[in-house]
C-alpha cells in the first residue's frame, strides 16, 4: 500500500471518528425538572485546525438515583458542571413512550442523544470541603450537613420535622427543641437542668406559700 493511498484511509478513518461522540464535560444553561440545555466544554477542530464551538444541547435528561418508587435529586442550577453520555443508538422512540422501540434514526453516539451526569466537575468547581470520614450530603461549604459514619449520623443545621418520631437510645442535641402540637412520651429518665412551664413558672425555684402540712393539695403552679 502507498504512503499516499494509507494517508488517505488514516485521514478518512479520524474524520469519521471525529462524528462519534461518547462523552463530554458540560456546563448546565438550563434546568426544567427533568432535562437541561447545556454548553460542551469541548471545542471541536476541524480542517486547517479552525477550532469550532459545538452548539448547545438541548432536552438533554438529568440523570439522578431514581428507583423502587424513592429517589435523590438536587436542585441543577445554571453554571453546575457535569458530563453528557451519549448513547450509541437514537433514544427518540424510547424517550417518547418508556417503552422499547427501535431506533427512529440510524445516527451513532450522535450529540441528540445525550444524558446529563451532574457532578463531575473541573479543578476551580471542585468540592471545597470534602468530607473523608464517612457519606455525606451536605451545602459545598460544610456549613450544613447530614453525616453517616459507622455506628453514628450527624446532623448539622436547623431541622423541621412533619410526623411522629419514635426513638429507642440516647439522644444529644445541641441548640434549641421546639414542637408544635402533638405529644411527647417517654419510657425512660428526662434530665433538664432548666425547666419551666408554658406559663413561664420556673420549676427549679418555684414554691407555694400558705399551705399546711396534712392530707391537703395544693393548687395548680401559677
Amino acid at each position: 500500500m502507498s504512503d499516499s493511498l494509507y494517508t488517505a484511509i488514516e485521514n478518512q478513518i479520524k474524520r469519521a471518528q471525529s462524528n462519534v461522540y461518547t462523552a463530554l464535560p458540560a456546563k448546565v444553561l438550563a434546568f426544567n425538572g427533568h432535562t437541561v440545555s447545556c454548553q460542551v466544554m469541548i471545542t471541536r477542530v476541524i480542517a486547517n485546525n479552525q477550532e469550532v464551538s459545538i452548539p448547545p444541547l438541548v432536552d438533554v435528561p438529568a440523570q439522578f438515583p431514581h428507583a423502587g418508587g424513592f429517589c435523590i435529586t438536587v436542585p441543577i442550577q445554571a453554571g453546575d458542571e457535569g458530563l453528557v453520555v451519549f448513547s450509541s443508538r437514537c433514544i427518540d422512540g424510547w424517550y417518547a413512550s418508556g417503552s422499547q422501540s427501535k431506533p427512529l434514526d440510524n445516527r451513532i453516539n450522535d450529540l441528540s442523544d445525550g444524558f446529563f451526569i451532574v457532578g463531575c466537575n473541573s479543578v476551580p468547581n471542585k468540592i471545597p470541603d470534602f468530607y473523608h470520614d464517612g457519606a455525606s450530603m451536605q451545602t459545598d461549604d460544610g456549613s450544613t450537613y447530614i453525616r453517616l459514619t459507622n455506628g453514628t449520623i450527624y446532623i448539622k443545621g436547623n431541622i423541621e420535622h412533619e410526623g411522629e418520631t419514635q426513638q429507642i437510645g440516647n439522644y444529644n442535641q445541641n441548640g434549641s427543641f421546639n414542637q408544635s402540637g402533638g405529644n411527647t412520651n417517654s419510657t425512660g429518665t428526662i434530665t433538664a437542668q432548666d425547666i419551666k412551664t408554658n406559663r413561664g413558672v420556673d420549676l427549679n425555684t418555684h414554691i407555694h406559700v400558705g399551705v399546711q402540712s396534712g392530707n391537703s393539695t395544693t393548687g395548680a403552679p401559677k
